[in-house]
């Protein structure tokens, strides 16, 4: 079975600073993510707390996401944020201290 990649979008062509923050797969029944942390901790110039700015980077991906649910299956996008948003605070107590990996650096 030939591994699904998604392409990537037309707006990055051109940005010399572009960068893949997230990447995440469904295989062997589990969820496997690889992630570029310590991106704004170590930008010279920047003065926003990691933390902070992995909130808005989810935040900003749970909208990408309500968008093409709009789109693609016509549903409504607050409503779709709404359940976005309680199956995340409700996975995050569910799988509190259940997700193994670890971080390579």
């Amino acid at each position: 079975m030939a591994v699904r990649s998604l392409d990537t979008p037309l707006e990055i062509d051109g940005d010399p600073d572009a960068t893949e923050m997230i990447r995440v797969w469904l295989a062997h029944d589990d969820v496997h993510v690889s992630l570029l942390l310590g991106m704004w901790a170590d930008a010279e110039d920047c003065d926003v707390d990691e933390r902070d700015a992995w909130g808005n980077l989810l935040a900003d991906v749970a909208q990408h996401i309500a968008n093409g649910m709009a789109q693609s299956h016509g549903w409504d996008k607050q409503q779709t944020l709404a359940r976005i948003k309680q199956g995340f605070l409700e996975n995050m107590e569910y799988k509190e201290g259940k997700v193994t990996g670890g971080y390579v650096g």
